[in-house]
């Protein structure tokens, strides 16, 4: 019965960690599995002095908030910190004598009066990136203690806590990331649709939902995004439907088209790029980023974000979003009314700034790092 529990256990903390259910699903299992009244888990970060809490049962929110006076005064957590004992679970009297336990400020002020916590069996867990873990599980006054074996039922689960809890850092990062990517994607005048391996549009930016809402020349499907002009669509599926299924051993260098406009507007400038996992976060895996351009709209806010993100002046700056909007370098140095050599000479000053060696790479460096995607996978 123990066997099947614990499975049951695992399985549900590694659900708990990729957001399929709540964190109190899985900790109303360990409650039960250790037979303890209340539970805490929490994570540490050394460095900079941050805590999290994971998990709390058994506690009011106000008993929680005021764990965070007494945290410094806990001497189970501190015991275990100060004897380095990480990835083993000990039971209170293995920590700090019962005697010493019962004179202590957190027993006296705050265990006792206020949570009913008498026993307690825990451990602390190595995370990655110098951080730990601290899970602790008690029990009340008038409750049998926690035994050694009691620990070792704990120690079976520590090696599945350790790795949800660093899944669930990694998601978090992933979240972060992508949370940063869409705010510098708001920022862009160049409307950005990411679309998934499947086809699915995952992230339109502002400027994109304004493109979508107007219906000029693109529109959204429950298949993505579309062209109103029928030969101008068959261009752009072809090229999604490339870069889709391309082989992550080969990547593709992308492709530029021009979308049509119903009101006779000048037409989009519409790029396409390959795109790695990790930008949209956990469970979604982006393949397409779509950069489409209105020649109308101002460039202020682009000119910025490439100046934050490259150093690039304005100038180049406003070469690179034209490059990346499908134009030539004859077509630019007639639009900014500077000569062909000034432009060449603008074009390798970028090249040097982002060490590129060639206009092609520097104009996927760009859009793949606006897009949050590494460099690094230009060559890889």
């Amino acid at each position: 019965m123990d066997r099947l529990k614990e499975n049951g256990l695992i399985e549900s903390l590694y659900d708990a960690a990729l957001g399929h259910h709540a964190w109190e699903q899985a900790g109303h299992q360990i409650r039960e599995y250790m037979g303890s009244k209340t539970l805490m888990l929490s994570t540490h970060d050394p460095l900079h002095k941050r805590a999290d809490v994971v998990l709390t049962l058994g506690m009011t929110a106000r008993q929680v908030q005021e764990y965070g006076h007494f945290a410094q005064h806990d001497v189970w957590a501190l015991g275990a910190l100060d004897r380095r004992i990480f990835g083993k679970a000990l039971v209170g009297e293995e920590v700090v004598e019962d005697d010493a336990f019962k004179r202590s400020y957190i027993y006296n002020e705050y265990l006792k009066p206020s949570i009913d916590a008498r026993y307690m069996v825990g451990s602390l867990v190595r995370l990655q990136g110098g951080n730990h873990a601290a899970i602790g599980v008690h029990r009340p006054h008038g409750a049998r203690s926690f035994t050694p074996e009691d620990a070792e039922r704990l120690n079976r689960l520590l090696p599945h806590v350790q790795r949800a809890l660093e899944v669930r850092q990694r998601v978090q990062g992933i979240e972060h990331k992508a949370d940063a990517t869409n705010f510098v994607l708001d920022r862009l005048s160049l409307g950005v649709f990411l679309i998934s391996a499947t086809g699915r549009l995952l992230h339109v930016n502002a400027a994109g939902e304004e493109i979508l809402k107007n219906g000029d020349g693109l529109q959204r499907t429950p298949d993505g995004i579309r062209a109103c002009n029928r030969d101008d669509d068959k261009r752009l599926q072809h090229l999604i439907g490339d870069l889709r299924q391309a082989s992550p051993d080969v990547r593709p260098a992308g492709g530029h088209l021009r979308i049509s406009r119903p009101s006779g507007r000048a037409a989009y400038a519409v790029m396409l790029t390959p795109v790695g996992p990790g930008l949209a976060g956990p469970g979604a895996a982006p393949a397409v980023l779509v950069f489409v351009s209105d020649p109308a709209a101002k460039m202020a806010a682009d000119l910025s974000v490439l100046a934050g993100l490259f150093g690039f002046p304005p100038a180049e700056a406003r070469l690179v979003l034209a490059l990346m909007a499908g134009k030539q370098l004859p077509e630019i140095a007639i639009d900014t009314g500077v000569t062909y050599n000034t432009i060449r000479t603008q074009l390798a000053r970028a090249m040097a700034r982002t060490e590129t060696r060639s206009q092609l790479e520097l104009v996927l460096l760009v859009t793949r790092a606006l897009g949050g995607v590494a460099p690094s996978v230009i060559d890889g």
